[in-house]
């Protein structure tokens, strides 16, 4: 008879005022909500904005999606023993007017407005803990208690804080998917909330 380790995820108290200190994009000042129709009202004279293709190749619905890639350097670099998350939603695709089969750039526009790109990236973070930095303090060499990190201890830690976040943020027909790039073989499915 095996015994499964029971693992305990951390909660965290994520409001409209602290979101941002979780889902941190260093490029870009997201709105904090952002709804399925995001970016899709850009339009010049040459190109109207589409949604985005995801590319995940299990999904089958057309519905915007929002991805969490989970990576780590277990196994590749010595001492590693934390996960990594960042959410990636679907941005839009510049469609060209005079022939739709094309999908072209536009560089300008994302200095426009941060919704006007292929995609939206936000890297997720928790806050430290006085016990971990206690615990290992060479690690956590200047942190202190609050300060925000992008290392998890366990894989299940990120998909909570992702579903939180993903719950708060993205209003409308959005699906959350995950990427586990951890694996040999890298594992994708949807969570369904």
């Amino acid at each position: 008879m095996s015994r499964r380790k029971e693992i305990a995820v951390k909660k965290y108290n994520i409001t409209s005022d602290n979101i941002k200190d979780y889902m941190n994009n260093y490029e870009f000042d997201f709105p904090l909500v952002i709804d399925d129709k995001a970016g899709l009202d850009y339009m010049d004279e040459e190109t109207k904005a589409i949604p985005h293709n995801s590319c995940l190749y299990k999904k089958k619905s057309k519905t915007r999606c929002v991805k969490l890639e989970i990576t780590s350097f277990r196994g590749v670099s010595w001492g590693a023993m934390h996960y990594y998350g960042k959410l990636i939603a679907d941005g839009i695709d510049f469609q060209c007017l005079d022939n739709p089969s094309t999908i072209t750039s536009n560089w300008e526009a994302e200095k426009k407005n941060p919704l006007y790109q292929w995609h939206y990236d936000f890297e997720l973070r928790r806050p430290a803990t006085s016990e971990e930095i206690e615990r290992d303090p060479d690690r956590w060499y200047g942190y202190g208690p609050g300060q925000f990190t992008a290392s998890f201890d366990t894989k299940e830690e990120i998909i909570a804080l992702a579903k939180e976040c993903f719950k708060m943020r993205f209003k409308g027909e959005w699906e959350l998917w995950v990427e586990d790039c951890t694996m040999a073989k890298t594992t994708i499915y949807q969570i369904e909330l």
